[in-house]
């Protein structure tokens, strides 16, 4: 299937799912992210979870990271437009945040986490296949960030579904998950 295909077909799935189903598969992911290990974390990129997208709460696992790495530091990506880029933004206590073009929260102010220092990173995805592609929503900002993180760094992506056999239409610009949790197994790649 090629992209467009997966984003399209997936993201009604995603959106025809009832809440309690949501609530219930996001219980599942989340109990099977603390399976998972991962060396000590210092730096962490997250993002902001979008509730009318039906996006997975990627906050319950920033917790979980929390409580294994009490030094941990969390950033949220700010996005720039203009520029088809974005840059990790530190989120502070009592930060302010603001709606972008997307409807999605950014931090206001914050240090910027330079992508060399990231140990973590949750990339948001629409679907994924067995090779560790993921179908985002299209405008590559993760891609060209993620092509300026050290290689160690670790990237995990969370799905309400199974990955999809085969993405076709991958090209040298797209940069494959390190792991992908689901409700039912976690996909190492």
């Amino acid at each position: 299937m090629i992209k467009n295909t997966v984003r399209k077909e997936f993201l009604q799935r995603r959106m025809n799912m009832p809440e309690e189903e949501l609530q219930q598969q996001t219980a599942l992911i989340a109990a099977n992210f603390r399976k998972l290990t991962l060396p000590p974390v210092n730096f962490l990129l997250s993002y902001y979870p979008l509730a009318s997208r039906h996006e997975f709460d990627v906050s319950i696992c920033e917790d979980i990271l929390k409580e294994q790495n009490l030094l941990l530091r969390v950033a949220w990506p700010k996005v720039h437009i203009d520029l088809h880029d974005m840059e990790a933004v530190q989120v502070e206590k009592d930060g302010l945040f603001i709606k972008n073009r997307y409807n999605i929260l950014e931090p206001i102010g914050g240090a910027i986490i330079p992508p060399q220092q990231l140990d973590v990173v949750f990339v948001p995805l629409v679907a994924f296949d067995e090779r560790g592609y993921r179908v985002g929503y299209g405008k590559g900002y993760y891609d060209r960030y993620l092509s300026q993180c050290r290689p160690a760094a670790i990237k995990i992506g969370f799905s309400f579904f199974d990955a999809i056999e085969y993405i076709e239409d991958i090209d040298e610009f797209d940069v494959p998950l390190n792991f992908c949790i689901t409700p039912h197994r976690i996909y190492e790649f």
